[in-house]
């Protein structure tokens, strides 16, 4: 069996011994299930796969689906995206790129979010463009007791985009866009296994608290937000080729640091990962 190997960090595991096509062996799988619950976050370091083998290990930790945008799928996996995140010179870099440099978490402007993500780096820069991670468990335990008791059962409205973001996100087409109306989910959120309470923030698709007046609203999400950015929440991850790192969407951020040269590549595959209804 492999073993899980606790970060000195905020959050996070890595997992030695891992046969990756041994993966969806039911022990092992529950093994790394429970650590992705219990961590948050799991590094298994190996060899670049293909998209066949990215998808088959993902399986180890629910079921994948395939992302919103189309042009981001694989043409013969579409449940695995090709995230091209290389800054080019030309002025042609994805959006994505800039969005993905303020503190997120994925899908959130889905009735059902994903579960967790999984990103595996095929090419990566000479130096540059770690992913952090920030546990919101731990910015929920740091709120005074007064924060919490203010935010305890409110919602909020998520969407594609909002003001409240600093990027504009890359347009949908007709059928992308029908599927993706603002949705609701608790400002809140437990966990499903670990019924430990989270903050559900998303500064790239969290419009606004429900009930609240816009300016209420907007100088609360701030306050929770500012303490998300807090370093003692973080855990910085240094790619190396062929890295996969799975996060639990449910009681993460993340976000990429754009500091690599331009014109080098950086390409992962990345799976997302069937979830529940928040609550």
């Amino acid at each position: 069996m492999p073993e899980i190997v606790a970060l000195n960090a905020a959050l996070g595991a890595r997992i030695e011994g891992l046969d990756r096509s041994r993966a969806n062996d039911p022990a092992v799988a529950a093994l790394l299930d429970k650590a992705l619950a219990d961590h948050l976050l799991v590094v298994i370091p190996g060899a670049p796969m293909s998209p066949e083998q990215t998808r088959d290990l993902a399986r180890a930790f629910g079921e994948p689906r395939a992302q919103l945008r189309r042009s981001k799928r694989d043409n013969s996996v579409p449940e695995v995206s090709l995230m091209v995140s290389t800054i080019k010179t030309d002025g042609t870099t994805d959006k994505t790129v800039y969005r993905a440099e303020d503190w997120h978490t994925d899908d959130s402007y889905f009735e059902i979010p994903a579960k967790a993500t999984l990103l595996h780096s095929i090419e990566i820069p000479s130096r540059g463009g770690s992913t952090w991670f920030c546990n919101m468990h731990s910015v929920y335990d740091a709120l005074p007791d007064a924060t919490k008791r203010r935010i305890d059962g409110k919602r909020a409205i998520h969407g594609y985009d909002t003001p409240r973001a600093k990027n504009r996100p890359a347009p949908r087409t007709p059928q992308e866009l029908a599927e993706t109306p603002d949705v609701e989910h608790p400002l809140v959120r437990t966990h499903p296994v670990t019924g430990r309470k989270a903050v559900y923030l998303n500064p790239n698709r969290l419009d606004r608290i429900v009930g609240l007046p816009r300016s209420e609203s907007d100088a609360l999400l701030d306050k929770l937000t500012e303490e998300a950015r807090k370093p003692k929440h973080h855990h910085g991850h240094v790619w190396n080729v062929g890295d996969v790192v799975v996060w639990d969407n449910r009681a993460t951020l993340h976000r990429v640091v754009n500091d690599y040269p331009a014109g080098e590549p950086r390409i992962m595959h990345r799976v997302l990962l069937q979830g529940e209804r928040p609550a």
